[in-house]
């Protein structure tokens, strides 16, 4: 890219991507399909297809969420307002989600301090997970963790 190029645009509210985009298999391809089917209004399933064309697997994953109104003249919109990214294991949205809380800064802080060795310590990952999808809204296709703010 040239100072000259601007980059792509990108909508005001889409999430920026940090480890690449999903890819679009085909269980998106499914969850596209599905969704088109129960539409009458062929401006609804414009809609549909162009949030597939915008955001991909991510709005294909947004079909699937039992609360998403697939008529609804806003859904790009709502899509980009609750749909937080993608990861390609849950372990790494976790250890993102424990790190934006500053949890893992803080154990690693107290073991440091108190000289607690690495092994004497571990998380209920349980219990976490279980805080994490009281949180979010969580959608597994064709491979990859789709995370959706509720």
């Amino acid at each position: 890219m040239s100072p000259e190029t601007p980059p792509a645009a990108q909508p005001e509210n889409e999430p920026s991507r940090r480890g690449g985009q999903a890819p679009f298999g085909p269980e998106a391809a499914a969850s596209a399909e599905r969704s088109l089917s129960t539409l009458h209004d062929p401006d609804d399933a414009l809609r549909i297809l162009h949030g597939i064309e915008q955001a991909g697997a991510s709005f294909a994953a947004y079909l699937l969420l039992p609360d998403t109104n697939l008529a609804a003249p806003d859904i790009l919109e709502s899509f980009y307002n609750s749909y937080a990214d993608a990861w390609e294991t849950f372990a790494e949205f976790r250890r993102d989600v424990l790190e934006g809380l500053g949890w893992l800064q803080a154990l690693e802080k107290v073991m440091s301090e108190q000289g607690i060795p690495d092994d004497h310590l571990s998380w209920n990952y349980a219990a976490v997970d279980k805080n994490i999808l009281d949180t979010y809204d969580v959608v597994r296709l064709d491979g990859w963790w789709h995370v959706f703010n509720k």
